[in-house]
């Protein structure tokens, strides 16, 4: 994808150096050029721009580019009228960073409706995460039903299983195993094999299931 993520602090430099990492062409905008400087070779591209100026946003590609990302969450007003600028310009998609219920209705109603609060999301993560000890990471597909990367629990090294006996037992799927940083099992490049897979000591598990199945198979 085509991305333009606008401000590189600490949420919006860590968005687009990931998104870069992961193929994607990104553009990171910052008005202060240290910031540009700084992080011009771990960003695709990056270019010193006053957001906040119309005649200057029209230099960035408001077409071409897939989305753009107003990463500026410290200051209200600024966030508020470079998505607004952009709204104005035509831009297809926008996605922009809220920090509070009165800069989220306010981006609502200016027709904003993409918003993201990465100090919510993150703390309601971990909170979830917290009290489940093994859990590397926790992805929500709703409220109830998660993606974790779990240590293998002590119980299980030495196992083996087939994926149909292991979902059965623990009312969960394997998506994935991981040994040694590598992927040695995928329910996407194995579908349908009749191994078993077998459990060794500090492998990952990567599953998929409802919540309280999660934390049974944690708590053993």
């Amino acid at each position: 994808m085509n991305i333009v993520t606008i401000g590189l602090g600490n949420f919006g430099a860590s968005l687009a150096k990931i998104l870069t990492s992961l193929g994607h062409d990104v553009l990171g905008v910052d008005n202060d050029l240290r910031r540009v400087e700084y992080f011009k070779d771990v960003v695709a591209n990056t270019i010193c721009l006053d957001a906040t100026d119309s005649h200057a946003l029209r230099l960035l590609p408001l077409k071409e580019a897939d989305v753009f990302v107003v990463c500026i969450g410290d200051d209200f007003g600024i966030s508020v009228q470079i998505a607004a600028l952009l709204k104005k310009l035509g831009v297809a998609r926008i996605i922009s960073r809220e920090s509070s219920s009165i800069h989220l209705t306010v981006l609502n109603a200016i027709g904003i409706q993409e918003t993201i609060n990465p100090e919510y999301e993150l703390a309601k993560i971990f909170a979830q995460k917290l009290p489940l000890i093994g859990i590397q990471n926790m992805f929500s597909i709703t409220e109830s039903f998660k993606i974790v990367d779990v240590f293998m629990p002590p119980s299980l090294i030495g196992k083996k299983y087939l994926p149909a006996n292991f979902q059965k037992e623990m009312h969960l799927n394997i998506i994935a195993l991981k040994r040694s940083h590598r992927i040695v099992y995928s329910s996407t490049q194995n579908a349908g094999a009749t191994d078993e897979i077998d459990f060794r000591e500090n492998d990952t598990l990567v599953l998929i299931g409802e919540l309280r199945d999660i934390k049974r198979f944690i708590q053993g």
